[in-house]
């Protein structure tokens, strides 16, 4: 049985994805990400320190956003509490529906830190038509230049990190982005364990000119499975190459 509360934050949240088409196209995006120039030997956010104030937080940024989205289209009296309104957020990042975008900064992995920039990766939810019938799906619309002509692996992470770190004795880059994203679990009714490799991407496609726009399609997956996680790109088709460059949604 539904509860009072639950019809409540239902009803605004459908109220929020059927009034998107009210939300200007410029406002869906998150502040431009600081595009650097590439250099000869590229600046590195040194091991263990805090990242400069100027980096933003792409989820704050995101929920800043959702809650100007919700100022505009909920009536005063209807506005949820602070509690009920991070539930909504997390709900709402599941919607294929929802209007809201994020930009991440990609950058090449380092020994030291994180090293320069080298695009963007544009993510939002979406949805695509499997054996007949809608299904949610996340898209990921690289905006990439200076890299070599080929098809790289490309996964999310565990964790909101692109830095090096140590394994066997040796600093490796990118590692403190954790492993591949895998979901396990045992299913409702079956009983069954079972165990995904969620964060498996399609690879990603750079052409001859070195960059890198193609979209990624992740079928099944929305916003809510990659906040707080990290996208990875390999340095070949191999899945275990080297982590040649990262973009964190912390």
């Amino acid at each position: 049985m539904r509860t009072a509360r639950g019809s409540q934050r239902s009803r605004i949240v459908a109220l929020l994805a059927a009034t998107a088409s009210a939300w200007p196209a410029s406002a869906q995006q998150g502040p431009p990400a600081h595009h650097g120039q590439p250099q000869d030997h590229p600046p590195v956010q040194p091991q263990g320190q805090p990242p400069p104030a100027s980096v933003h937080s792409a989820r704050v940024d995101l929920r800043t956003r959702f809650e100007a989205l919700m100022g505009r289209t909920t009536p005063t009296g209807n506005r949820p509490g602070a509690a009920e309104k991070e539930r909504m957020f997390e709900e709402f990042l599941t919607w294929p529906r929802n209007p809201l975008e994020v930009e991440l900064t990609v950058r090449f992995t380092s020994l030291e830190g994180v090293g320069h920039v080298i695009g963007t990766l544009t993510v939002r939810n979406g949805e695509i038509m499997v054996a007949g019938r809608k299904e949610t799906a996340l898209f990921i619309t690289p905006a990439l230049k200076g890299l070599p002509q080929g098809l790289y692996a490309f996964h999310v992470h565990e964790k909101p990190a692109c830095g090096p770190g140590q394994k066997d004795g040796e600093i490796v880059p990118g590692l403190a982005a954790g492993g591949h994203l895998v979901l396990s679990g045992t299913g409702a009714l079956s009983g069954t364990t079972f165990t995904s490799h969620l964060g498996d991407l399609a690879d990603l496609e750079v052409a001859a000119d070195g960059t890198a726009k193609k979209t990624v399609v992740a079928a099944r997956m929305t916003l809510a499975d990659v906040t707080g996680r990290s996208f990875i790109i390999h340095a070949s088709q191999d899945d275990n190459s080297v982590r040649l460059a990262c973009a964190a949604f912390d």
